[in-house]
């Protein structure tokens, strides 16, 4: 393999992961936000709730929802800090 080929070679390999992590990112991003207004919508049925069944059911979802996000943006600091 010549040189100037395997340069090439190596530039498209970097530019397709970095692109492949700026996709990831992004999605994880709106994924973060659809999250989160899930979480602003279930909160709003949970202030409306009076049964208390349905109230658990409904903080359980929250704290799911919770978790993920957590999750999510753990994440994004960790791509954040090996893109660094």
């Amino acid at each position: 393999m010549g040189f100037k080929k395997l340069i090439k070679n190596v530039q498209e390999i970097f530019s397709s992961e970095a692109e492949a992590t700026h996709s990831s990112r992004e999605r994880i991003e709106e994924l973060l936000g659809e999250l989160e207004e899930k979480e602003k919508k279930l909160n709003h049925k949970l202030s409306e709730e009076d049964d208390s069944k349905k109230r658990k059911d409904l903080k359980l979802k929250l704290k799911i929802i919770a978790t993920q996000r957590n999750k999510g943006k753990a994440l994004l600091d960790e791509m954040e800090k090996e893109s660094d």
